[in-house]
C-alpha cells in the first residue's frame, strides 16, 4: 500500500486481502468452528481454579449450553457496550440481543469501534448487529433500537444472562427492579430458575 492511500481505500484493501486469505486456508466452514477455535473458552467451562464456586463441576455441557442454547441480553451499544459485544461475540456466545434507543454521533467515532464515519445518524444497536454479525461466524446479533421501557417481563424473562453497558443510574435502577419483579417464590423458598443474572 501506498503512503498516500487514503484511510478508506486502506481499509477496503486489507479487507480484501483478508479475504483472500480465508478463500485459500478454507475459512472456517459451515459452521464457523475451526479446530482449536474454543481452546480459551474451555479452560475456564473445563476445569475448576482457586476462584471457582465449591459446587462448581467442570464439564464439557457448559461450552455446549453457552454455543447452542444460551441467550444473552447487553443493554447499551456505547463505548462500554461495543467492547462488551465484541467481547461476548468473539468469546463463543451465538444468541445475543442489543438494546440502545440511541443513534451515532460524530463524537462517538472515537471511541466506539463498531462504528464508521458512514453510519453516523444509524441506531447503534442496528449498526452494532451488522458489524457483529458480517465477522464473526455464527454469531446472530439481534438489534432494538428501543428504551429498556418498552419491553415487559416476557421480553425479560427469556435471556440467561443480562450485561448492563448503561450510563444512566435511572436506567439501571430501572432494570435492576425489573429484574427483581421476575423472581417467583414457592412456599417463601426462592424458585433459582426465576433468577435473571444481571452484570453491571
Amino acid at each position: 500500500m501506498a503512503d498516500g492511500e487514503e484511510p478508506e481505500k486502506k481499509r477496503r484493501r486489507i479487507e480484501e486481502l483478508l479475504a483472500e486469505k480465508m478463500a485459500v486456508d478454507g475459512g472456517c466452514g459451515d459452521t464457523g468452528d475451526w479446530e482449536g477455535r474454543w481452546n480459551h473458552v474451555k479452560k475456564f467451562l473445563e476445569r475448576s481454579g482457586p476462584f471457582t464456586h465449591p459446587d462448581f463441576e467442570p464439564s464439557t455441557e457448559s461450552l455446549q449450553f453457552l454455543l447452542d442454547t444460551c441467550k444473552v441480553l447487553v443493554i447499551g451499544a456505547g463505548g462500554l457496550g461495543c467492547e462488551l459485544l465484541k467481547n461476548l461475540a468473539l468469546s463463543g456466545f451465538r444468541q445475543i440481543h442489543v438494546i440502545d434507543m440511541d443513534t451515532i454521533d460524530v463524537s462517538n467515532l472515537n471511541r466506539q469501534f463498531l462504528f464508521r464515519p458512514k453510519d453516523v445518524g444509524r441506531p447503534k444497536a442496528e449498526v452494532a448487529a451488522e458489524f457483529l454479525n458480517d465477522r464473526v461466524p455464527n454469531c446472530n446479533v439481534v438489534p432494538h433500537f428501543n428504551k429498556i421501557q418498552d419491553f415487559n417481563d416476557t421480553f425479560y424473562r427469556q435471556f440467561h444472562i443480562i450485561v448492563c453497558g448503561l450510563d444512566s443510574i435511572i436506567a439501571r435502577r430501572w432494570i435492576n427492579g425489573m429484574l427483581i419483579s421476575l423472581l417467583n417464590y414457592e412456599d417463601g423458598a426462592l424458585d433459582p430458575s426465576s433468577i435473571v443474572p444481571l452484570i453491571d
